[in-house]
């Protein structure tokens, strides 16, 4: 039917004595396209749509009805589809199916070549007009998949090339996407399988115990087991250490100590020590005898060197401790503190607030120094508590402002005429 239609436009170009160079110049369609048309060529013609408009502009310029022309173009049978590859068995698919791949690639650049023939372009004419490299254009008229880059880049270049000379590209790309797909078949047929007898006598596992026996039950089951048992060794371990464990006493603090304990002194009576009249000492005894708790029976003081001091803070106050006159400690105190002082001779505490401080001297409690706000300065030596007695000193009286006195002025002296004796 093609044919038909060509003869048609054929005889009406050849009944007005045109030829075809005439007729592009008229409709202005290139001459290799109208002799396409005369010919039947329809492929190569740019595509389906590009055919219908030349054949309508060439029949209406030579007076042919384009409508009949149209239909039977539309009516021609189709070419028939190439048939696929009957099924190779598994000694032959290594070889039938890469010769069927080759088929299609060199049946695709045929089509290429053959429509760049038609069009009376050369290969650099193509070159620089679609920027494909002359090796790329020669393999793919071969058929030559190795020599393009990639697959990928191979049907990038095919549509470019099929798009320039005015062919369908996506029947061409349909035949090259089949001719890849063999070739992809065929290699993964080469391939050997050596693991596929063992994978047949693997175990399976039922669908029951594969849920049980997941991935996720078996981590949290591992670490619950490992808490459990580090939970039980942990437990184990803290009982033999409390089993092995000696209870040790407690030492008592400081101030248990000293109240608890109380050792004699003798009571003498020391000397004044002034620099002016001798005061009289008063002397506290602070050596007690002993009982024992058990037998009842005295126990005899032991001689003591030195004099023991330990003061328990009970407020805040100032203090000043002298120890054989030299000042051990000054500065203020805080509650629950206690400070011990040893000397030789004595000890001397000062403060300004009697009620802050409680006395321990040789283990015997003194108690608190006096009241609250009061201010006393206390002496203890190894006979016991110094009191001395004040003395009055001596007080400057104000002397008076100086003044100026004016002396009594002269007298004549008088003269005293004794009577005479008679």
């Amino acid at each position: 039917m093609t044919t038909t239609v060509g003869q048609e436009l054929q005889q009406a170009r050849e009944e007005r004595s045109l030829s075809i160079d005439q007729a592009a110049a008229a409709t202005r369609i290139r001459p290799h396209y109208i002799r396409a048309l005369e010919s039947g060529d329809f492929d190569a013609l740019p595509s389906v749509a590009q055919a219908r408009g030349f054949l309508r502009a060439y029949a209406s310029y030579l007076g042919v009805d384009p409508d009949p022309l149209l239909r039977l173009l539309e009516s021609q049978e189709s070419t028939p589809p190439s048939p696929l590859p009957a099924p190779a068995s598994d000694s032959d698919a290594g070889t039938e199916i890469p010769q069927e791949a080759s088929a299609i690639f060199v049946e695709v650049g045929e089509r290429l070549k053959r429509q760049r023939e038609l069009l009376g372009l050369s290969l650099d004419d193509v070159e620089r007009h679609t920027y494909l490299r002359l090796h790329y254009l020669l393999a793919l008229e071969a058929g030559n998949l190795d020599g393009l880059p990639s697959p990928v880049q191979g049907r990038g270049m095919l549509n470019n090339y099929a798009t320039f000379l005015g062919l369908d590209p996506d029947t061409l790309l349909l035949r090259f996407a089949e001719g890849l797909q063999l070739r992809l078949a065929a290699r993964q047929a080469a391939q050997p399988q050596p693991r596929s007898a063992a994978r047949s006598r693997q175990f399976v596992w039922p669908a029951p115990l594969k849920r049980i026996f997941s991935g996720d039950v078996l981590i949290g089951g591992g670490l619950a087991v490992f808490l459990i048992v580090f939970i039980f060794w942990g437990a184990i371990r803290i009982f033999a250490t409390l089993s092995r464990t000696d209870i040790t006493p407690t030492a008592p603090s400081i101030a248990e100590v000293l109240l608890a304990t109380s050792t004699p002194t003798p009571t003498e009576t020391p000397q004044p020590v002034t620099p002016t009249a001798p005061p009289p000492l008063e002397v506290f005894p602070t050596q007690a005898l002993v009982t024992d708790a058990e037998t009842g029976a005295m126990i005899s003081p032991q001689p003591i060197s030195g004099v023991q001091v330990y003061v328990n803070v009970r407020q805040r106050a100032w203090m000043r401790a002298l120890v054989d006159g030299v000042i051990e400690f000054e500065g203020r105190v805080v509650p629950g503190s206690a400070y011990p002082f040893a000397g030789e001779d004595s000890v001397e505490i000062q403060t300004g607030n009697a009620a802050a401080l409680q006395v321990l001297v040789n283990g015997v409690d003194f108690g608190l120094l006096g009241a609250t706000g009061q201010v006393v300065d206390r002496i203890f030596s190894v006979l016991g508590e110094i009191t001395a007695t004040p003395t009055i000193t001596p007080t400057s009286s104000p002397t008076l402002p100086a003044t100026t006195t004016s002396l009594p002025s002269p007298t004549q002296p008088v003269q005293v005429t004794a009577p005479a004796l008679p």
